[in-house]
């Protein structure tokens, strides 16, 4: 089984639209993928189920308990599961063992476990990052993204992972601009292109891919998944 970890200590970064879109982008290859929603505000859980109710997943595994749901996804002809999230967590999200998830998820028969984490990089997301085989840091083009992502990228260092950085809507700006986007995203692209993998849109299209679920996923939908494959370097 290999994992991923989606992480940055930056809230509203796009962690939970690149964690729906790798596990739909791998499903469409075949892969048998599990999401697990490790944040406490459930994000990925109410993109992915409609209930509201408290859903027995994550919270109850790591407690030891035998009950717990792992909920299958279809979109179409893309099929996935996930381990839900709910409120519950943030009694113990911050404090967790670093070595949780080393071991947790081995005994289930999957190709791939994509971890969404909560904004932080200490507790749940670090546990996460210590048992994953490639750790993207999702970053929107803005301003109070930046030193967030650094220090993501250093923090994962100090752990002896290597996180590789996913821009959300960045355009490379023209030689000749000098817009105050065109300076963030010249700022942005030097100070992690030792660390970058590519960019998502950020865009209606996008949104539609992770939140519809009556879309027909034709093969010309499923060649919108395909540079998350290669970020992924699953391709």
């Amino acid at each position: 089984m290999k994992k991923i970890c989606i992480i940055n200590q930056k809230g509203g970064s796009g962690k939970t639209t690149f964690a729906i879109l790798s596990c739909l982008a791998l499903a469409s290859k075949g892969k048998k993928v599990l999401a697990v929603d490790c944040d406490p505000q459930a994000g990925l859980t109410n993109y992915l189920s409609r209930s509201e109710d408290i859903r027995l997943g994550l919270f109850d595994i790591i407690l030891g308990s035998k009950e717990y749901n792992i909920i299958n996804v279809v979109r179409d002809s893309i099929s996935f599961d996930f381990i839900p999230a709910d409120h519950r967590l943030d009694k113990i999200y911050a404090t967790m063992d670093p070595f949780t998830f080393e071991t947790l998820f081995d005994e289930l028969n999957y190709d791939y476990t994509v971890f969404d984490t909560p904004p932080t990089v200490q507790g749940i997301s670090r546990a996460a990052a210590m048992a994953s085989d490639k750790i993207f840091v999702l970053a929107d083009i803005s301003r109070g993204t930046i030193l967030p992502t650094l220090y993501t990228l250093e923090s994962l260092k100090q752990i002896k992972k290597k996180g590789k950085v996913v821009f959300v809507g960045y355009k490379e700006p023209q030689e000749e601009s000098k817009s105050f986007l065109a300076d963030i995203s010249r700022e942005f692209m030097d100070r992690v292109k030792n660390n970058y993998a590519g960019t998502i849109p950020k865009n209606i299209t996008m949104q539609k891919l992770i939140s519809d679920h009556t879309l027909k996923w034709s093969d010309k939908k499923k060649d919108l998944l395909l540079p998350i494959l290669e970020i992924l370097g699953e391709k």
